[in-house]
């Protein structure tokens, strides 16, 4: 309830007999504030068979004890704890705290769509200032014209009269009205910032924590950079043909069950239908993308699967494999904290300086939940390239590059035309080549791993693009991960390259 209302109330209640001056209304009761955070909005748990265009062969439905309870209307909230970053609760706590909102608005207004936080923002500052008008006026009735107030000012009672009543009718009549005028507005905007922008910013957001913790702390989320699948799309609903043992391991599937399947068979009934849209209109279009989805493991447990897809080109620049990388949030992010925190960073210390003030002001002032004062305009600056992650896949007997996603050749400046020491050659060489000195332990301790089947990961210091105009390197993790066919026998190594940036 907005203030004006809860002032509307105490009008017709207690405070009523106050201005008529023998009203017998009932005491006005105190409202108990509500409370925003430790409650959580959860996902369900796959139930029931797929639609017939999500079938895929050979289909094991997940155990009855994670069957899911008859429910009327949206799915929120389950017993297994699992937070959904996409409900309508989640979203309004990121509109109604400062730090989250003042992200979405800059993340918002660097897409040159801006406009609708905006417009909420100044909303909200006017609902706020209704309500600051309303607290003001009883305050001056209560204080000073009411009929028993302690400090009643010494005009004439016909005067006094007047005042009350008017005071009435703006609290109960006047303000009220003027709280709708931008109701159905505000609602349009929130529907379309919740399914056209927000989505995005969430998984800009995960995007940026899992590249941090990719370079930084790899145990944060399980299955990153070591979770992938090599799928082929010149065959029959591009299979997957490859898969590392950090895929079986998060999705509870034997190798013989993954291979060769579509990865559509992690879906489930509550997986969002516009993100799958979104995955295979950039996978038609060759193009690289990054999707948060509720997937579900063997068990039927759910999951957010951070998926990173990318095409795989050969030699020749010619589509060979798609790959992805499957990053399981759920270890991690499993209340409305958890996602709070993930929206609330920002790698820009200029911004962590705005949104501290913005939420200094939204302390030390009612003006809105954005918290944001008058200020000058400022202009949007677009982020950094989301591209901090590139693979190669080299091939597991020989070393040699084989395929290349094009987030390596962006970084590092090159073309397979155009340096001949890129697909088809060593890929120790090809980074040697690419650096001032590159140990002698860091391929012996690689090969070693890789002979035994393990993943591992190394740092090394790479010239890119970016580095050469600074006249040095930039350091950067890479992490080896084996690909097996359904028998369990390496074929490929993906490459990772994450930059170290965050540290």
């Amino acid at each position: 309830m907005s203030l004006v209302r809860r002032e509307m109330a105490a009008q017709n209640g207690h405070n009523h007999n106050h201005i008529n001056g023998n009203g017998n209304g009932s005491p006005n009761q105190p409202l108990s504030p509500t409370s925003e955070g430790n409650y959580y909005t959860q996902i369900a748990p796959r139930n029931g068979p797929f639609a017939e265009d999500d079938m895929s062969r050979d289909y094991n439905p997940p155990p009855a004890s994670f069957s899911m309870p008859k429910q009327n209307g949206p799915i929120d909230r389950t017993t297994n704890g699992l937070a959904d970053f996409f409900s309508s609760e989640v979203f309004q706590i990121v509109l109604h705290n400062p730090t989250t909102a003042h992200r979405l608005l800059k993340f918002s207004q660097a897409r040159m769509c801006g406009e609708n936080m905006e417009f909420l923002e100044k909303v909200d500052r006017y609902n706020a200032l209704l309500d600051e008008l309303a607290t003001i006026m009883t305050d001056i009735h209560f204080s000073f014209t009411a009929t028993e107030a302690p400090k009643q000012i010494g005009i004439p009672t016909n005067l006094l009269r007047k005042i009350n009543a008017d005071i009435k009718t703006s609290t109960t009549t006047t303000l009220p009205s003027m709280e709708h005028i931008f109701s159905n507005a505000q609602e349009n905007v929130e529907g379309i910032l919740r399914s056209a922008v927000y989505p995005r910013f969430v998984k800009y957001q995960m995007t940026n924590s899992a590249s941090r913790a990719l370079a930084t702390d790899r145990s944060k989320y399980q299955g990153l950079g070591d979770c992938f699948c090599l799928t082929d799309p010149a065959k029959a609903d591009n299979p997957i043909v490859y898969a590392s043992d950090g895929f079986v391991a998060v999705t509870g599937y034997s190798r013989t069950e993954v291979v060769p399947r579509n990865c559509r068979f992690l879906q489930g009934n509550y997986t969002d239908r516009s993100a799958t849209q979104r995955l295979k209109a950039s996978i038609d279009a060759k193009e690289e993308t990054v999707e948060l989805l509720l997937n579900y493991k063997k068990s039927g447990e759910p999951f957010w699967n951070l998926l990173y897809v990318a095409p795989l080109f050969d030699a020749n620049g010619k589509l060979a494999f798609y790959i992805g990388g499957q990053v399981n949030c759920s270890t991690t992010i499993r209340s409305n904290t958890d996602v709070l925190r993930i929206l609330s960073h920002s790698d820009d210390p200029e911004d962590d300086k705005e949104a501290s003030q913005s939420l200094r002001e939204h302390k030390t002032t009612k003006r809105s939940f954005f918290g944001f004062g008058r200020s000058k305009e400022v202009t949007p600056k677009m982020p950094a390239s989301s591209k901090r992650v590139q693979y190669l896949v080299i091939t597991y007997d020989s070393f040699t590059i084989r395929f290349y996603s094009l987030g390596i050749a962006d970084v590092l400046g090159i073309t397979n035309s155009s340096n001949n020491d890129f697909v088809g050659n060593n890929v120790f060489k090809f980074l040697s080549n690419h650096t001032a000195t590159l140990p002698r332990e860091f391929k012996s301790k690689v090969k070693e791993a890789l002979r035994q089947g393990q993943a591992i990961s190394a740092s090394i210091n790479l010239f890119t693009l970016r580095s050469l105009a600074r006249h040095g390197d930039d350091k950067f993790y890479t992490h080896w991960t084996p690909c097996k066919d359904e028998n369990g026998v390496v074929k490929y190594v993906v490459v990772t390259l994450s930059s170290t940036l965050y540290e």
